[in-house]
Formats: structure tokens, sequence, C-alpha cells
């Protein structure tokens, strides 16, 4: 990416989201079948409108790193 950097560890969980369909190239819908979990359930972390429950988290989290995405939870200490 030239000219925009991005710091992946201090995104928001929505904004973490958003950058992973990105870099993988996937809609809402494909993100949420490749996951195991409802088009609604992205689309709300996406929005903001709900944090999810920490086994998602983990969940969300684990995908990413069999995906070669190493994320840090928002939450996590720095």
């Amino acid at each position: 990416m030239s000219g925009i950097k991005l710091d992946i560890h201090h995104m928001t969980f929505s904004d973490q989201v958003k950058y992973v369909r990105m870099v993988l190239q996937l809609s809402q819908t494909e993100l949420s079948e490749r996951m195991g979990v409802s088009y609604a359930t992205i689309s709300r972390w996406e929005r903001e409108n709900r944090k999810p429950q920490l086994a998602m988290l983990g969940k969300f989290y684990s995908f990413c790193l069999r995906n070669g995405i190493e994320l840090k939870s928002p939450d996590e200490e720095h």
C-alpha cells in the first residue's frame, strides 16, 4: 500500500473485521460462510452494534491466524 499506513494492532474491533475482509477480498456473506457465522453477525460487528461474546472473539481471531493475519484484541494491553 503506497502512502497509507494502517496500525492494525490499534484498530477497533469493527475496523479489524473490515480490514480482514479487505485483505482476504471477501464480502460480508463470504466471511460469514467461511467463519461459520451468520451474515447478520458480521454486519453487526462491522456496524459496532454489538460487541462479540468471548467465544466469538476467539473464533474471529483464530480465523485470522489461520489465514495469516495477526491481530490483537482492542482490549489487550500493549
